[in-house]
């Protein structure tokens, strides 16, 4: 009897699961496409600026190009819009911006319009833009609209440059002429429905109640439906690309949970399942915007050729800097990439997916930092929602600034292993991993050896300082694995570059010539003064809560009151003063040193770098005084809320940025 009974229980439960499920995906996909529905009636006007890549949209369209403010494409002799799926229940109007770019009147072209294979008019192009317009017909059982423009005169620039060029593109444009109904492409509603009902799915089986589930999938739905309907991507493969990104990060997702909970034997909390979620959901949503056609590359080309060399077999190369200094660029990325080249020969989302999945990664760090060493499930995940919402991490990731950002996450691990981890001798399995972990970070990016290096000194110091026997061991062993880290990272890497170092020493030694001979006299002739002490320390404070975003900023200010109140006696804090400490000391150097306006940027740059390696501890301070606020008065819990919801609003703004 007993048999049979726990038979029929499971069985209960397993079908209570799949009902779950079933319904999950259902109202997931049925809310999904039914946002990205309004959302493109709302909005269905189509615009392309040239500073993106136009070729991915346009056929015959050549890569964008920019003279001084201005950014165009040169046309070959034929550039073809393909719309698929456009709604002809309405008449559209296109706008295409074009000038001629020729160096005499006789070679002025002659643009002809075809709408649909059929001739719609005849435009002379001369060397002033102007724009084109072009009507697309009402024709409702279309299944969607071609415009083709036609250079009648062509030419070759010369030896160096054998594209065939047409006409320079400037702006295309079209929107409906009449009001009504207007719907998008069946494939963007479908990748819509996708993403929902697999989010939808997912929620149900990590175990969310009927109100989280609706809720998170309302939120998803309207965040998901700005990106697939923006602009002219949704005309594109692109949204077949994030419907199979949201179904293989919901699917990981819950094999990650439901197998983490099964090797530990026990069950999640709750806001424990919501983070995993919610760090799915968030990085579901940079990625389709990361890959959308909209999405300026930046330095992505850049990484995805020094990815190729590192498969290539060429290991050692270095990044040139304005002055004149070369410095080494360091590889981990592209090591850590090169396995997975397996999967996919496009470079260039790989890198997208690794670099954004490791920094997804942190916000799970943070949470345990918090849950398991401060047992505050509710701080720990406030401050991993709210490490997604860093305007700087926006910023790096959206410049493709790749190396520095999983630098960043490499270090943040490393911290969370210093933290975690006993890090007691004999332990050799464990010491390995950290010096490994170390060493793999300080190969990552050069201001991560640097900043990373002092984060450790500073930790041990506190962790000996605390004057306990464990600290101690594990202070001893955080020094004996940066030093052996570091000599890794030296010999296999950075002592390959003598000449690097040579050219820095040399441009140094001039510069300090320059300097004194005549100092006052060279400083009026290039204008370069020093900037006074008060403009830098204001300039820094700008660049401090601009980095983290002024209501992380302000709730971390309020958590610094639970912060001493806890008094720095366990390893999580002794970590968070090290961040600070270190912060401090690079900000005051750079504040307190002399510094010319010429070289002004490049210490707003490093004042930037180091505010990326320390924010963790801003945003677990944000995370504790939000945490604190929602659990005291009325006053208190508003004011938190509206704080929060302020640092969405900063994230979304930084998110949007990546597509406008």
């Amino acid at each position: 009897m007993p048999d049979a009974f726990d038979e029929r229980n499971t069985s209960v439960t397993t079908f209570l699961v799949v009902r779950r499920t079933i319904a999950g995906a259902v109202l997931g996909a049925a809310l999904g496409a039914l946002v990205a529905l309004l959302w493109y009636w709302h909005d269905p006007t189509l615009s392309m600026e040239m500073y993106s890549d136009p070729s991915s949209v346009v056929k015959g369209l050549y890569g964008a190009e920019r003279v001084g403010e201005e950014s165009y494409a040169w046309s070959s002799e034929h550039a073809t819009l393909s719309l698929p799926g456009l709604d002809r229940s309405s008449e559209w109007s296109c706008v295409v911006r074009v000038k001629a770019g020729r160096a005499h009147e006789a070679l002025f072209p002659e643009l002809v319009v075809s709408v649909d294979g059929v001739i719609a008019g005849t435009h002379q192009v001369t060397n002033d833009y102007r724009d084109v317009e072009i009507t697309i017909p009402h024709a409702p059982r279309a299944a969607g609209a071609t415009v083709t423009l036609t250079s009648t005169k062509t030419f070759v620039p010369g030896l160096s440059d054998k594209r065939t060029l047409g006409v320079m593109v400037d702006r295309w444009s079209c929107s409906p002429t009449e009001g009504g109904f207007i719907r998008p492409p069946s494939r963007v509603l479908k990748a819509a429905a996708i993403g929902g009902a697999a989010f939808g799915a997912a929620f149900a089986l990590v175990g969310f109640g009927a109100a989280a589930t609706v809720g998170g999938l309302l939120a998803l739905a309207i965040a998901q439906a700005i990106p697939l309907g923006w602009e002219f991507g949704i005309f594109t493969a692109y949204p077949d690309r994030a419907a199979w990104l949201a179904v293989w990060i919901a699917a990981l997702t819950v094999v990650a949970v439901r197998g983490s909970e099964w090797l530990a034997g026990r069950s999640f909390s709750r806001e424990a399942r919501v983070v995993a979620v919610f760090t799915a959901a968030v990085l579901y949503l940079k990625l389709i915007a990361l890959v959308h056609p909209s999405k300026l590359p930046i330095d992505v080309i850049f990484n995805a050729h020094r990815l190729q060399w590192v498969m290539d077999g060429r290991f050692f190369f270095t990044q040139p800097m304005p002055s004149g200094v070369q410095f080494p660029y360091a590889i981990g990325l592209y090591v850590f990439a090169a396995p997975w080249t397996w999967l996919t020969s496009d470079y260039v989302f790989l890198l997208r997916i690794i670099v954004s999945t490791a920094e997804a990664v942190g916000a799970i760090l943070v949470y345990l930092l918090v849950s398991r060493v401060w047992q505050d499930r509710l701080a720990g995940a406030m401050a991993a929602g709210l490490f997604h919402l860093v305007p700087r991490a926006f910023e790096i990731v959206g410049n493709a600034n790749m190396p520095n950002s999983f630098g960043q996450s490499l270090a943040l691990a490393t911290l969370a292993a210093a933290v975690l981890w006993p890090l007691q001798p004999r332990r050799w399995l464990q010491l390995a991993g950290f010096i490994l972990l170390i060493a793999w970070a300080l190969l990552s990016h050069i201001s991560t050896l640097t900043l990373l290096g002092a984060i450790l000194v500073v930790l041990a110091a506190l962790y000996w300082l605390r004057g306990e026997p464990d600290l101690r061991a594990s202070a001893r062993s955080i020094l004996g694995a940066l030093a052996v880290a570091a000599v890794l990272a030296i010999g296999l890497y950075y002592a390959h570059f003598p000449d690097a170092y040579r050219s820095a020493l040399r441009v140094r030694a001039s510069a300090s010539a320059a300097t004194s001979q005549g100092a006052a006299d060279v400083a009026a002739a290039k204008g370069a003064t020093d900037v006074a002490l008060p403009a830098k320390v204001k300039e820094a404070g700008r660049l401090t809560v601009a980095a983290v975003g002024w209501p992380i900023f302000l709730l971390g200010l309020a958590g610094l009151v639970p912060f001493y109140r806890r008094g720095a006696n366990d390893r999580l804090s002794l970590a968070l003063a090290a961040l600070m400490i270190t912060f401090g000391l690079f900000v005051l150097s750079v504040v307190l040193m002399p510094v010319e306006r010429s070289f002004q940027r490049y210490a707003h740059e490093f004042i930037s770098r180091v505010t990326l390696a320390t924010y963790p501890a801003m945003v677990i301070l944000a995370g504790l005084g939000a945490a604190t606020a929602l659990r005291g008065s009325w006053l208190s819990r508003a004011s938190a809320s509206l704080l929060i919801a302020a640092a969405g609003y900063v994230g979304l703004t930084a998110w949007l940025d990546w597509l406008r």
